[in-house]
C-alpha cells in the first residue's frame, strides 16, 4: 500500500497539462494581445526586471555587513580567501573574519567578482529564455511578419542582452578593484546593467537598428536564394518554350 502511495505522489508531481486552441480561438488570443500589449515594451521590462533580481544580493550584502562593510579578496597558498572587515560580532552569517571564497556562504551572497559575474551571466539567461517565447508569440501573432524577421528580431534581442550582460560584469570588476566595499561590485554591475540595456533599446528604436538587421537579411535572400530561383524558373521556362518549339516543327 506504501508503494502505491509513492507511485501516486510521484505521479501528481510529475502531471502536465496541455492545451489546445482551435485557430479561431488563437486569433482572439492574439488579437486581444496585440491591441493590448506592446510586445517590445513587455521585453524591455522583464529584461531589466530579471536583472532587478540581483539587487537580491546587494540587499543580503548590506543587511549581513552593513553599507559601508568592506571584503577583500586574498591568495594565499594558491587558495583564494575572503579577509572580511568590521565587527563579526554582528553579522548572522559571515561570523568570522576569513572564508575560502569557495565557502557556500560566501557564494550565497555573492562576495567577489567571479560571483558577481556569475550572478549576471544567470539574469543573461534568465533574460534569453524569456525574451526568446516572447518574439515568437510576436512573430506568430502579426500576420505580416517574416521569417526572417522572426531570426533578424532575435538576434537582435541576444546582441542586446549580452552586451549588457558583459557590461555589467565589467562594471563589477572595476568597482572590485577601485573598492572594499562588499556590495560596490553587485550594485556597480546591476546599474550598468540597466544603463546600457535602456541605453541600447533607445539607439534601436531612434536608429532602427533592428529593422535594418531585417532589410539586410532580406536583402542577402534576395541576392543568393531569390536569385537562385529566378534562374530555376527562367531555366525550366527555356526548357518548356523549347519543348513548344520542337512539337511546332514536328
Amino acid at each position: 500500500m506504501a508503494d502505491t502511495n509513492i507511485d501516486l505522489t510521484r505521479m501528481n508531481n510529475e502531471r502536465q497539462e496541455l492545451h489546445i486552441l482551435s485557430l479561431e480561438q488563437f486569433s482572439v488570443i492574439g488579437t486581444t494581445l496585440s491591441n493590448h500589449t506592446n510586445m517590445d515594451n513587455a521585453k524591455l521590462v522583464t529584461g531589466i526586471g530579471t536583472q532587478l533580481t540581483d539587487l537580491r544580493f546587494a540587499n543580503q550584502l548590506i543587511r549581513e555587513l552593513g553599507l559601508t562593510g568592506k571584503a577583500v579578496i586574498k591568495e594565499v597558498h594558491g587558495q583564494s580567501y575572503v579577509i572580511l572587515k568590521g565587527h563579526p560580532g554582528l553579522r548572522e552569517k559571515l561570523t568570522g573574519t576569513r572564508y575560502l571564497a569557495s565557502n557556500p556562504k560566501v557564494i550565497d551572497l555573492a562576495i567577489g567578482q567571479k560571483r558577481v559575474t556569475s550572478a549576471m551571466v544567470t539574469g543573461a539567461r534568465l533574460s534569453i529564455f524569456i525574451s526568446v517565447p516572447m518574439t515568437v508569440l510576436q512573430f506568430l501573432i502579426d500576420e505580416q511578419s517574416t521569417l526572417l524577421r522572426l531570426v533578424g528580431t532575435m538576434a537582435s534581442d541576444l546582441v542586446k542582452i549580452s552586451l549588457s550582460a558583459v557590461v555589467a560584469s565589467a562594471a563589477g570588476m572595476v568597482a572590485g578593484t577601485l573598492t572594499t566595499v562588499a556590495a560596490g561590485p553587485i550594485v556597480a554591475a546591476i546599474a550598468f546593467g540597466i544603463a546600457t540595456a535602456l541605453t541600447l533599446e533607445y539607439l534601436d528604436r531612434t536608429f532602427g537598428v533592428t529593422n535594418a538587421l531585417v532589410n539586410a537579411l532580406e536583402s542577402a535572400k534576395e541576392r543568393t536564394f531569390g536569385e537562385l530561383a529566378r534562374r530555376i524558373v527562367r531555366f525550366e521556362r527555356n526548357l518548356i518554350n523549347d519543348a513548344v518549339r520542337r512539337m511546332q516543327f514536328r
